[in-house]
């Protein structure tokens, strides 16, 4: 199969995804908004991608991020969109306050952005009530309650939207299989909205485990309606490090390599998930000398080329109360991310394109990038490791709520309240859900078009 700009190579079926969605967990989140939200989305920005914001109007940090020279802001190149034109994407949070969200990689003018966020919002069922998604909203948050020296200041081009209607969860569905069950009773429907942020291109995933998770989730069921709208900084396992992936195995998440410490100093710790699995030299290793794996999808085995150079980020989420249980295990994974760990190079950031020429590595990516016939710049569109080839599963979920469906949280999602308290973050739960229920999502790749690039 040749491989260029719009067809990349399949979604590797990995025992890995299968062995990772068994350990990850039974769980879902949700993104919560506020109770007026609904009355959001048609009528308090009619002017996103069309004007800035009020004068007047307050501005987050993330938004301050894209409008200042930052390099986790937004740097247009030349013939790229401008940082005006950029920043007239841009909605209200629930403080308030002016956030910048969801844009196309390209604007009506014409010109293109170089970054893609994922899925339009709009195309959603559930826009009506989630609105647009407030890029960086818990770490505002985080920010005025006593996390100053902490406060995360996540990468703009990191936020990722995944919209799937009308999904059908399947009896008997844990998960384990690459691909969605077509047999089995169809026990709930669902609509999922969620943004979750994913930089694949810096250094700050190889230490930092906490990252914006914006989940809504409303699913239908023996004619009930069950509903969890949850936003925090999830953690994906422990921070200060990260897990391995399958290359060069032998098993997908085994070990910790221990890089430096995190930000934020307090970042709680997943124990529950396999968390973020990111490939490092030892791989590249793997690689160069000829080391196979089995394949699932052909029954054979294999040897590991740079379609391998690939990232698992997994979390488990748990809000209770007395009254309240609600709980999700989502995975995202990203086939072609820009970077790899290596130790022996500046910020410990190797680049993925650079081992097609380096090290001659085998694989269609590497093919491709070699086909051009002159050494391709990790951050030049040509490249196809720019994170953009994706997915997302929502994955399980359960909720069951005899008592508010008003609950409050800290910035991490823990210490459940049903009354608001300093620094709280609103969440929205309601219903019960079936048990035993496994939500599929969507692997698309989102930077075929417009001149996306890393970093994005």
């Amino acid at each position: 199969m040749h491989l260029h700009r719009h067809r990349r190579p399949r979604l590797r079926a990995a025992t890995t995804l299968v062995a990772a969605a068994c350990l990850a967990a039974s769980t879902l989140s949700a993104h919560a908004d506020t109770p007026d939200a609904s009355t959001r989305a048609a009528a308090d920005n009619p002017a996103w991608g069309k004007e800035l914001p009020p004068a007047d109007a307050p501005t987050s940090r993330a938004y301050d991020l894209i409008v200042e020279d930052n390099a986790s802001g937004y740097t247009p190149r030349g013939g790229e969109c401008s940082k005006e034109i950029h920043a007239r994407y841009w909605t209200y949070g629930p403080d308030d306050k002016v956030y910048p969200t969801w844009h196309p990689t390209r604007d009506a003018s014409g010109c293109t952005f170089g970054h893609e966020h994922g899925d339009n919002p709009r195309d959603s069922e559930l826009f009506s009530t989630a609105d647009w998604p407030a890029f960086g909203y818990t770490s505002e948050v985080m920010s005025q309650t006593g996390h100053e020296g902490g406060h995360r200041h996540e990468d703009h081009v990191g936020h990722k939207v995944l919209s799937v209607n009308n999904v059908q969860v399947r009896e008997g569905d844990n998960g384990t299989s690459v691909f969605p069950p077509t047999t089995g009773n169809v026990i709930a429907t669902c609509d999922v909205l969620l943004k979750f942020h994913q930089g694949t291109h810096s250094p700050d995933a190889f230490t930092n485990n906490v990252h914006e998770l914006i989940y809504n989730n409303k699913c239908t069921a023996n004619g009930q309606t069950f509903e969890a709208r949850y936003t925090a900084l999830v953690p994906l396992g422990r921070p200060g490090g990260f897990g391995a992936t399958d290359c060069p195995g032998p098993g997908l998440g085994q070990g910790f390599k221990e890089v430096g410490p995190a930000v934020p100093a307090d970042s709680p710790s997943d124990t529950k998930s396999l968390g973020r699995l990111l490939t490092d030299s030892g791989c590249v290793q793997a690689i160069k000398e000829g080391k196979t794996h089995y394949e699932p999808l052909t029954g054979t085995y294999i040897p590991f080329d740079a379609n391998d150079l690939h990232e698992f980020w997994f979390a488990d989420v748990t809000v209770s109360t007395p009254q309240l249980r609600f709980n999700i295990a989502p995975l995202f994974y990203v086939l072609n991310p820009s970077r790899y760990f290596d130790a022996n190079k500046p910020n410990k950031l190797g680049r993925s394109v650079d081992l097609c020429y380096s090290e001659n590595l085998p694989g269609q990516y590497c093919d491709q990038v070699r086909q051009a016939g002159q050494n391709i710049q990790w951050d030049d569109p040509r490249s196809p490791f720019d994170g953009a080839l994706r997915q997302f599963r929502p994955g399980t979920f359960s909720v069951s709520n005899s008592g508010p469906t008003t609950v409050y949280t800290d910035v991490y999602g823990r210490n459940a309240s049903t009354t608001p308290f300093e620094g709280s973050i609103e969440q929205f739960f309601s219903g019960n859900s079936p048990s035993g229920m496994y939500v599929r999502g969507a692997t698309r790749d989102w930077g075929m078009n417009d001149q996306v690039h890393a970093p994005n």
